[in-house]
C-alpha cells in the first residue's frame, strides 16, 4: 500500500458511494477508483493551520476581539470585529500574518461616521469594498486604500436598506437580503459621493416566503459558477438559489428571483456557506462546519473538531480557495478565527 498527501484540493468527481475500508488516521475515506495501475482510495482530512485570537492582533483583552463576517483580495484579509473594543473592520496581512490596520471611523460629508453596529457582509467587487452593517447601512470603499466613496440606505428602516443581513455583487448590481426576507437590488452606478445616503433602490424581489430574521441569525450570499447567488436561510431550513439574470429593466417590484427548482431543503438552519468545486460547507445551529458533497447531492459530513482544534460555536465560514477556509468561533470561551486547511489524500492499492 502506497500513501500519497495533496496539499490542495484537486476536487475531481470522486464522491459517490461509501467505503468499507478503515485506514486509522486518515480522515473521511472515500470510494476506491479501480484503474490499470490498481485501486486507488481517496480521503480528506481538515487542520486548523492559524488561529487569530485577541492576543495576535494586539488588542488588550480576549472580549475585545470578536470574529464575524470575513473576506479577501489578494493577501489581504478583512475581518469584522464585534468585540466589546466596539464595531471595527480589520485589516489583516496574510503575508505578514499581523493586524495592519484598523476601520472604525472616517470623515465623510464634513463629519466623523463610523461603525455603529455589527457588520453583516464585507464584499470585493472590483475596485471596490462593499461593507454592510446591521443599522441599515452598505458602506462603499475604494480597493485597495479603502477611501470612502459613499453610503448605500441612511440607518432609517423606512430607507432605501433594511438591515441589510448579506450582499452580493454581479453583474454590476449589489444585492441585499433584507431583514424581512426580501431582496432589494441597487445599481452600482448609483453608489456615487454626490449621491450619498440617497441612493434608491433600484428594485425589489419577493422574499418568496423566506420568513424574517428578527434574531439577525447570519446569513450570506454566495455566487456559484453559474452566476446564480446561493443565499442561506436561516429560519426556514434551506439553502435560496437566486438568479441575477431575473433583474432587469421589465423587472417589477414584488417578483420573485427564487429558482425554487434548484433550493436545497436542509435538516439544520444554515447560517454562512462557503463553495468549492465539489463541496459546500455550512455552519449552522448544530455548531458545526456541514460539509455537502455535490455529486452526491448530499451532506456527508459534520465537523465538530478538526486536528489541532475543537469548535464551539462556529458562526461564519469563508473560502479563501478550495483548501483554505476561514472559520469565526464565537463562543465566548474562544472568540477565535480559524485558518482551517483541508488535504485530499490517496491511498493505492
Amino acid at each position: 500500500m502506497r500513501v500519497y498527501m495533496y496539499g490542495l484540493l484537486a476536487f475531481a468527481g470522486l464522491l459517490v458511494a461509501a467505503c468499507g475500508k478503515d485506514y486509522p488516521g486518515m480522515g473521511e475515506l472515500l470510494p476506491g477508483d479501480v484503474s490499470g495501475e490498481g485501486t486507488s482510495h481517496w480521503y480528506y482530512s481538515y487542520e486548523a493551520a492559524r488561529l487569530i485570537g485577541a492576543e495576535e492582533l494586539g488588542m488588550g483583552a480576549a472580549e475585545d476581539f470578536t470574529p464575524n463576517a470575513v473576506a479577501h483580495v489578494g493577501d489581504t484579509l478583512f475581518i469584522a470585529n464585534m468585540g466589546q473594543a466596539g464595531h471595527s473592520l480589520l485589516v489583516y496581512g496574510l503575508g505578514e500574518e499581523r493586524l495592519l490596520r484598523t476601520v472604525k471611523s472616517w470623515m465623510a460629508g464634513g463629519a466623523e461616521r463610523g461603525f455603529g453596529s455589527p457588520i453583516e457582509a464585507i464584499v470585493p467587487a472590483g475596485d471596490r469594498l462593499y461593507v454592510a452593517e446591521r443599522q441599515s447601512r452598505i458602506h462603499v470603499f475604494r480597493l485597495p486604500g479603502l477611501e470612502y466613496v459613499t453610503c448605500i440606505g441612511n440607518g432609517q428602516w423606512s430607507g432605501p436598506v433594511f438591515q441589510a443581513q448579506a450582499v452580493a455583487v454581479t453583474g454590476g448590481l449589489v444585492f441585499a437580503r433584507d431583514k424581512d426576507g426580501k431582496v432589494s437590488v441597487y445599481r452600482e452606478a448609483d453608489a456615487t459621493p454626490e449621491n450619498d445616503q440617497k441612493v434608491n433602490r433600484y428594485r425589489q424581489a419577493s422574499g418568496n416566503g423566506s420568513p424574517g430574521n428578527n434574531g439577525f441569525a447570519p446569513h450570506t450570499m454566495t455566487l456559484d459558477a453559474e452566476g446564480h447567488i446561493l443565499l442561506t436561510d436561516y429560519e426556514g431550513k434551506k439553502i435560496r438559489v437566486l438568479d441575477p439574470a431575473l433583474v432587469n429593466d421589465g423587472f417589477e417590484n414584488g417578483g420573485v428571483i427564487d429558482r425554487d427548482d434548484l433550493a436545497l431543503a436542509l435538516d439544520f438552519k444554515p447560517k454562512t456557506l462557503a463553495l468549492t468545486a465539489e463541496r459546500w460547507y455550512a455552519t449552522g445551529d448544530n455548531n458545526a462546519v456541514n460539509i455537502y458533497d455535490c455529486r452526491r447531492g448530499e451532506w456527508v459530513k459534520q465537523l465538530k473538531s478538526v486536528k489541532g482544534y475543537a469548535f464551539s460555536q462556529p458562526e461564519r465560514i469563508y473560502a479563501q480557495s478550495d483548501s483554505v477556509f476561514w472559520v469565526s468561533d464565537v463562543h465566548k470561551n474562544k472568540r477565535t478565527l480559524v485558518k482551517m486547511v483541508a488535504y485530499k489524500g490517496e491511498i493505492r492499492e
